[in-house]
This record gives structure tokens, sequence and C-alpha cells, in this order.
């Protein structure tokens, strides 16, 4: 079965269109990372754990107090998911959280999350979405560091 060279040439043009896309991705997907890089450094000097996540609850990166509050490395951490720190009996629920979150593009409350040694520690939360386009951020603490914001609702320090 012989082959045109026209057939060749469209061939080679799909799958350079497709590796320019690849590209392009992973130029994006770096510029995020970067990016979500200099939001931790700005935030650097507050005292809550920060979890930046992807749209699919993949966490990309974390700051010192993820760490800390999770027992976890942060080389860990970018490993894991949201789902990874959620207990199992929890994960339901927790999805539907998520996609409610993603939705509303901001969420406040308490969540129950699974500490390396296997312990669970309720702690508060407040969440934003897209504070980058597909990059969600959380920020974390235990009941004792927050207080209520001007609306009387719960805010982290």
């Amino acid at each position: 079965m012989a082959t045109s060279s026209l057939t060749v040439a469209r061939a080679m043009r799909k799958l350079q269109s497709a590796l320019a896309d690849l590209e392009q991705q992973r130029t994006f997907e770096d510029n995020v990372r970067a990016r979500a890089e200099a939001l931790l450094k700005h935030a650097a000097g507050i005292p809550v754990a920060l979890l930046i996540a992807n749209n699919s609850g993949r966490y990309i990166d974390v700051n010192d107090h993820a760490t800390g509050l999770t027992g976890f490395s942060r080389t860990q951490l970018l490993r894991m998911s949201i789902w990874d720190l959620t207990p199992g009996a929890s994960v339901a629920a927790g999805r539907r959280m998520w996609a409610e979150f993603l939705q509303a593009g901001q969420m406040t409350g308490t969540y129950l999350l699974c500490r390396r040694d296997g312990s669970q520690i309720r702690v508060d939360f407040r969440a934003w979405a897209n504070v980058l386009p597909g990059v969600h951020v959380s920020a974390l603490a235990t009941p004792g560091r927050v207080r209520p914001d001007a609306r009387g609702r719960r805010a982290t320090r």
C-alpha cells in the first residue's frame, strides 16, 4: 500500500501542530507554577497553611505552614491531591464541596483533614478559586487561629 507524499505532509503538519500545542501547554503550566510560587513568596509572613491546587484538586504548591499542619513534606504534598488529605468517609462530600467551590468562586468553612501520622484535625478554611486560571488557593488554620471578620463570619488571621 503506497502512501502519497501529500498524506505524509498532512500527517507531519498535524504532528507539528500537536507538538506546538503541547509546548504551549507546558509553557502555560510553567508560567502558572512560577506565578503560584510568587504568590506563596508574597504571602510568606501569613501564619496559616496555604495550599495551591489545580482544577482536579492536585497540589501544585504549598507553604511551610502546610507541611507543619499536615506532617507531610513539601515534596510529598506536591504528589498529592485534596482527596489524599480527606478522610475516606468524607471524600464524596468533599468532592461535592469542591464542585460547589469551583462554581461559587470562594468558600469558607471547616474541613476534616488527615495528617501524615493518621490523626485527623478539623481546620477552618477560606478558599479562592481561579486566582490564576485553573489555580485555586486554600488558607487553613486550626480553630484557635481564627477570628470573626467584619460581617461576623470566621476569617483566618
